[in-house]
């Protein structure tokens, strides 16, 4: 098993971020004195939505298998259609 991605290089392979926007949030998280999460520092800095963080979030756990090959856009009708089954 190969190292796990981090949120800013899922979310770029997502195509949500692009590489300068994860170096501006690493620089800010830098910055700060509490400990937020990339997460929250991209959502707080309008980069991304609470709805993309989940994505990257579920690529990165491996929710489903073969998510690593998914779109954004597939990932979140899977996790639609999974929350609207409960």
């Amino acid at each position: 098993m190969g190292r796990r991605k981090k949120l800013g290089e899922i979310l770029v392979d997502l195509k949500v971020l692009t590489p300068s926007d994860v170096e501006r949030v690493l620089r800010a998280l830098d910055r700060r004195t509490d400990r937020q999460k990339f997460g929250e520092v991209a959502r707080n800095m309008g980069l991304v939505t609470e709805e993309q963080v989940l994505a990257a979030l579920a690529v990165q756990m491996g929710l489903f298998h073969g998510i690593e090959n998914w779109t954004l856009e597939e990932i979140l009708n899977r996790l639609v259609s999974c929350g609207s089954q409960q």
